[in-house]
């Protein structure tokens, strides 16, 4: 999982750093972070929050070039009697924002999650917690709306068997 997660950041670290240094000194890049909040599309889950990191690259008057990553806990149902954590998510997207008007936007996003997922088992009387580390493609569609320092957007995102509606408080961009 180390791996996987240090490789991920490193690119999307790399893929931002060569889009902001391949613009015009006429262009300018925006960046932002946000505060996620989410509602699961699966049945073993409560509710889900995080925080990301976004960058968009005006490669039109209305258009954008966007990169996010970040990270994603999701909060699963109790299961009585048995110790559950949190599955982690590391999103790793790139995609286009169209500004619609002044103020607001559709996005779109495609890229792979880096997941960590703890399950409970059971063995005779007594019971442990074990995970998994996978890899699945992502994808999201979203709108928003721009109001000076916040940016406030709803999307869906879904994943190779599941998915989440959410929720995004910018602060940037």
């Amino acid at each position: 999982m180390k791996t996987k997660f240090t490789f991920g950041l490193v690119v999307a670290m790399a893929l931002m750093a060569g889009v902001a240094s391949a613009q015009s000194k006429d262009q300018k890049f925006g960046f932002g972070i946000g505060l996620e909040g989410a509602l699961p599309t699966s049945a073993g889950y409560d509710y889900g929050g995080g925080a990301t990191a976004r960058i968009a690259v005006p490669i039109t008057d209305a258009g954008a070039i966007t990169g996010t990553t970040g990270v994603m806990a999701f909060i699963p149902k109790s299961i009585s009697g048995l110790d559950t954590k949190a599955q982690l998510n590391i999103p790793i997207k790139a995609g286009y924002r169209h500004m619609l008007s002044d103020n607001f936007y559709a996005l779109g996003e495609a890229g792979f999650t880096i997941a960590r997922v703890y399950s409970p088992t059971v063995s005779g009387s007594s019971a442990a917690v074990t995970s998994v580390s996978s890899t699945n493609f992502t994808y999201s569609v979203g709108v928003g709306y721009k109001l000076g320092f916040l940016n406030p957007s709803l999307r869906y995102e879904g994943y190779s068997s599941s998915g989440f509606i959410g929720l995004r408080l910018g602060f940037g961009l």
